[in-house]
Formats: structure tokens, sequence, C-alpha cells
């Protein structure tokens, strides 16, 4: 069984390493084709902007589709006729944080005729056969920023109020905007006033007073070539966004405490196993040597896992800070958190299982656990691959974040089963113990002395077995405050912080995880009282020693 554990878990290393040395850090392109959406945002992440940031937009092979309602067949007509309709833009928008875009994003999706680029829209009408009518927003000497249509037409005028106004470019002139253009919008952020979250958007707006376009399909492609940049206190070039400036140094930091942790830890151990004095005392009070079990060399590994790969994301980000990517890296840094996932899971399975603490094998049900937890972990992170390889904001980028977000749910709902289960062994087993005392209390006192000397070691046995209840109550309350607050209450704390603030997402998920990792160690220290507890094997299980 192990031999194919071991073969199984490398070939999914092989696997991933192979697939992520084709993921790109930070990714600088969107696609799409035929979409049917009238709002596409946001586009990428989200970036905050400080003074002296420059935003750099590239659009390739736009172009607008028509076609009928789905009940009659479709029949594709020369685009540009989708312009009678509505009016297409690109528009960069600055919101003060992301529960903020929600709630526009669900204003404009409950209601179509919402134009995100209100002000910017002009009034006069657009159709491919006139050929002297015109967009004002398209012309270069209306421009409020720099829009370049190809390399020897330019404009440096400087910008005014893009906060409040945003930064827009049409893509209603199809001669200078659509393929084989290649249309380019720069803005640099010259004013303090202009610093904040700007968030991309597409739209397609209808026309005022306009229903011609009910039922009707318009559908777009295009390419996108972006490029944010900030620069640090230094004056040095960042390509992160202004909360994300600080994560290099927070993690090298966080790196270097699951390091001691790591290094105390070991050492721990190791004195142990010498025979030599533990560096701090056991929770029993160390009365007797404390023992070393299997479960204590996993934590061990898992907590050398987080290390490196706490320590490659704090190298991921700085080269990503100064180069904007950082391939290599990123191909480490996935492979090692994929590692680490598994592991980390795998651990608090056999933990919560009692494995080596309370019994030295396995049943069937709770293995069929584990391995379903491994095949979860590799869905997991097949879409943590796929998302990497995509743009925020794209279709594909959409359904495999649900499928992330409900594989990673799947693995920490399946986490809780086996400490359940333990749990209820322990009541059973003190449910016992008690009607068992009550038994022997009701015998005749003409063996009253017998009865004490009986009951000894089963009261002991009590006791252990009570104290282990409450130990893993205390593991199973733990792991689901974990579960929630890194999965819940970090999400919706990020939706409120401000551009400055984002990294404090990062900072609160790792120093969550750091005192997780900490109390779980806590309480499954090596210690001196930790018998083997008597298990009863129920006869329609298999159980086979873990080894």
């Amino acid at each position: 069984m192990m031999k194919c554990y071991t073969w199984t878990i490398l070939r999914i290393f092989v696997t991933s390493l192979y697939v992520l040395n084709y993921v790109a850090a930070t990714k600088h392109t969107f696609i799409t084709k035929n979409d049917d959406r009238h709002l596409i945002g946001p586009i990428g992440a989200p970036f905050g902007f400080l003074t002296g940031g420059v935003y750099n937009l590239t659009i390739f092979d736009f172009e607008l589709t028509i076609g009928k309602t789905p009940k009659k067949k479709k029949r594709v007509i020369d685009g540009k006729e989708a312009l009678r309709y509505i009016e297409a833009g690109f528009f960069l928008k600055r919101f003060e944080s992301e529960s903020d875009f929600a709630k526009f994003y669900e204003t404009v999706m409950e209601k179509p005729s919402f134009c995100a680029y209100e002000s910017h829209r002009d009034n006069d009408y657009v159709h491919p056969s006139n050929e002297h009518s015109v967009d004002d927003d398209v012309l270069v000497e209306d421009d409020k920023f720099q829009v370049v249509f190809d390399e020897n037409e330019k404009d440096n005028s400087e910008s005014e109020d893009i906060g409040n106004h945003g930064i827009y470019i049409s893509m209603n002139n199809p001669e200078k905007t659509w393929k084989p253009n290649t249309p380019t919008i720069t803005h640099s952020f010259t004013k303090s006033a202009d610093e904040g979250l700007y968030f991309l958007l597409f739209q397609l707006c209808p026309r005022a007073d306009d229903d011609q376009n009910i039922g009707m399909e318009i559908r777009s492609s295009f390419e996108l070539d972006l490029h944010f940049k900030n620069y640090d206190l230094y004056g040095n070039p960042s390509y992160l966004t202004a909360g994300e400036m600080k994560l290099p140094t927070m993690y090298t930091y966080f790196s270097v405490s699951y390091g001691l942790c790591f290094i105390l830890w070991s050492l721990n151990i190791r004195n142990i196993r010498l025979g030599r004095e533990p560096i701090w005392s056991p929770r029993d009070g160390g009365q007797n040597r404390p023992v070393v079990h299997a479960i204590h060399h996993l934590m061990t590994v898992l907590l050398g896992l987080k290390v490196l790969t706490v320590f490659f994301e704090a190298a991921r980000y700085h080269y990503i800070k100064m180069n904007g990517h950082a391939e290599f890296l990123s191909a480490v840094y996935f492979t090692m958190s994929f590692i680490k996932g598994t592991f980390m899971f795998t651990v608090i399975l056999l933990i919560g299982s009692g494995w080596s603490l309370v019994k030295p094998f396995l049943n069937e049900k709770e293995k069929k656990i584990i391995w379903a937890v491994l095949v979860l972990q590799i869905i997991d992170n097949i879409a943590v691959v796929v998302l990497s390889q995509e743009t925020e904001g794209e279709r594909l980028y959409e359904d495999w974040s649900a499928v992330l977000h409900f594989v990673d749910i799947l693995c920490c709902c399946a986490v809780l089963i086996p400490i359940v289960w333990q749990i209820n062994s322990f009541e059973t087993t003190i449910d016992a113990e008690t009607e068992r005392a009550e038994n022997n209390y009701q015998q005749t006192s003409s063996s009253a002395i017998s009865n004490l000397e009986s009951e000894a070691p089963a009261t002991a046995q009590a006791a252990r077995t009570l104290q282990k209840l409450k130990q893993f109550r205390s593991f199973y309350l733990l792991v689901l405050v974990y579960i929630y607050f890194t999965r819940i209450a970090v999400y919706l704390f990020a939706t409120c912080l401000g551009y400055r603030q984002t990294w404090l997402r990062y900072f609160v998920t790792e120093l969550g995880t750091l005192v997780f990792y900490a109390v779980v160690g806590f309480l499954f220290q090596p210690v001196s009282d930790n018998p083997y507890l008597k298990v009863d094997r129920d006869a329609t299980d298999v159980e086979i020693e873990f080894a």
C-alpha cells in the first residue's frame, strides 16, 4: 500500500512540475473570444496606483459580432452594425475597496442600461456607412490622456481629475480601434489625488432611447496587453500593486518565524529521542520521560515544508516586484505549495483519527477519507494551475475559481470527519466505563476491597480517556475556527481594505496559520502520559497497521 501511495505522490509531483514550468506568476494578457457578456470586469487583478505609477493598455484584434436570438438560426452580420445599438469601451475606474466594486457590479448586472463611462459618452451617431461620422472620444485632441493609434501618432496632453472620472478609451471608431489596428493608451499618475484602487472594465452600453437591440446577441472578441507599474520610496520600479509592495518583506519575516519554530520543534524531538532533557517541560508536568510517536515526525516534515513554501513565496514576490514576472520561482512555489497543502490535510486527518497517539492503525473508513482528500487536493491544485495561466475576468478563470473554492471547502469538511469519529469513540468508552463503575458499586460489601483493587486500573483508564476526549474536542474546535478564519473571515476582511492595506489580508492569513501550527504543536507535543488506549475492532472493518 505504501509503495502505491509513494508512487502516486511521485507522479503527481512530476506532473505538477512539468505543467508549472509554463505558469507565470503575473499574467499580463487577457483574451476573450465571442464573449456575450455586456460587462467584463475586473479585467486582471485590481491594481493600486501610487503617485508616479504608470498604466498602459494595448488592444489587439478587437471586433464585435451580431447574432439573432437563440430561437432563430444565428447568422453573422458585419460586426460594425453593432454600433447602431451599442457603444463599446474600456474604462479604468477607481473604487474605495473590493466591496464597493462588488456593489457597483451588481448594480450594472441588474440594470444593463447603466453605463460605467456615462460621463465620457458621445452623442454622435456612429455608422459604418457614414464616412464622415466620428466619435469625439477617440479624437486625439479631445483626449485627457495619451492615446496612440499607431507608432507615428501620439499625444502628450496632461490628464485631469482621473481619480473621479477614470480613464476611458472608446472602441466606436472601427477604422482606428478595430483589428488590424492596435490602439494603446498610456497614463502616468502624477497627482497624489489620483492615487487609489483601480479596476479595468469593458462594457457594451446600449444607446439612449433605442429598443431595436432587444433580444440582440452582441459578442466581443479582443486581446489585451496589460502593464501596470508603481515606484517605491527609493524610486525603483515596482510591478506590485500599492497594497502588495510590502509582501516580500512580510513573507521573509514569516519564513524566519516558521524557521525558528521548526528548529525548536526538531531539537525538542531530537533531545527526547536521545534521552536528553526536552527543551520545554511537557504538559503533564514531566513525571516521566516524554514519548515521541510517528505523527510527531510527520509534523516536523510539515513544518519544514511550510518554511520552504513561505520562503519561496517571499522570493517570488520579490522578483515579481523587480521584473514583473518570476516563472521559475512561481513553478517552484506552486509545487511546494501543492506538496505542503496535501501533507497538511493528511497530517490533520491522521491526528484527528488518533493514529500513533491513540491507536497504531487506521480502519478502512479512515483510509477512504484520506484517499478522498488526496484526490480532492489533486483537483484543487489543477485548478490553481489553470487559474495561474488565466487572467481574472476570463470565463475559464471564473469557472475554475468556483471549482477551487468548492473543492477547498470539501477538503475542509472532510478533515473534520475523523475527529468527530474519534470524539464519539471516546464518549462511548467513557459511557461504558461509567456504567461498569456503577455496576461494581452496587455489589455486596463483602467484596468491597477486591472491587476497589479491580476498579483502580479501570478508573485510571477512564481518566486518560476523559483527558483524550477534552484534547480532541479542543482540536476539533481549533480546526473549525481555523477553517472559518482563513476561508471566510479573511475574505470578508479583505473586501473592506483600502488600496494601501491589501497586504493585511495575507498578513492576517499567515498569522492565523502560525498560531494554528503553534497551538496544534502544544496540544500534541510529546508527553509521558500517552499510552495506547484499548480500541475495539469492529468485525466488519479490516484494520491494518499504517506503516
